[in-house]
């Protein structure tokens, strides 16, 4: 999706996909549910993870790929459980959000100025809830 693009998805991958879950259950541009561009506000690697983990691992340069390997690793073991729990949380609040707008992409309704902690980004998206009801 780096692209900018649709999922690509191989003939084999749709047939695979349809036998196992059904046409109606797929979200593919190739089934009667799409799948929109640029649609990472479901993923929560996507809209919380890579921004953390950036945020943390490239304060100071990395001196090789060891070092930055291992930077990942460690700030991935110091995620607490609260911190999981709140991301959890939130991303069901999105995904009531998609629900309540019919499917479409909610970035727009979402605060454009990003916050530097997810607790602050998470506090912003309840406020939005609460005022845009």
């Amino acid at each position: 999706m780096q692209d900018g693009a649709p999922p690509h998805i191989a003939t084999p991958v749709k047939q695979l996909l349809n036998l196992h879950f059904g046409k109606d259950r797929i979200i593919s541009r190739h089934f009667p549910t799409a799948c929109p561009p640029r649609s990472h506000h479901l993923n929560t690697c996507d809209f919380w993870l890579c921004d953390y983990l950036k945020d943390v691992v490239y304060v100071a340069p990395n001196a090789n790929l060891a070092e930055l390997k291992n930077r990942i690793t460690q700030h991935i073991h110091n995620i607490t459980t609260e911190t999981l729990r709140s991301v959890v949380e939130h991303a069901v609040l999105r995904f009531q959000l998609i629900g309540e707008k019919g499917g479409q992409q909610i970035e727009h309704f979402l605060n454009k100025s990003k916050p530097t902690s997810f607790s602050g980004w998470f506090h912003q998206f309840l406020l939005f809830l609460r005022y845009s009801a």
